[in-house]
């Protein structure tokens, strides 16, 4: 998997692009800050398929991919405010 950053306008935005054979993913991260303690995180995920059997996958299954793409969402989450990674689990 390739990871290309787009735009790192970080604490603002945060965009970037993940290709592997037959997806390409672009993650749009926008956040703002609601007060001293809390920010708020909004996410935005574009799925492109390439191939007969990508684009079949997706459109059979596309709650697949919002489930991982949720599952990555609570992960970063979970390391912003309590400290956990991933590999930790």
């Amino acid at each position: 998997m390739t990871e290309t950053i787009l735009e790192n306008n970080f604490p603002k935005t945060f965009h970037a692009a993940y290709e592997t054979q037959g997806v390409y993913n672009i993650q749009r991260n926008f956040f703002s800050e609601i007060n001293a303690t809390t920010t708020e995180w909004l996410s935005e995920s574009e799925f492109r398929f390439s191939g007969f059997g990508m684009k079949l996958l997706g459109w059979l299954m596309p709650g697949a991919f919002k489930k991982q793409s949720m599952k990555y969402l609570i992960d970063f989450k979970n390391f912003a405010e309590k400290g956990t990674s991933v590999s930790d689990i």
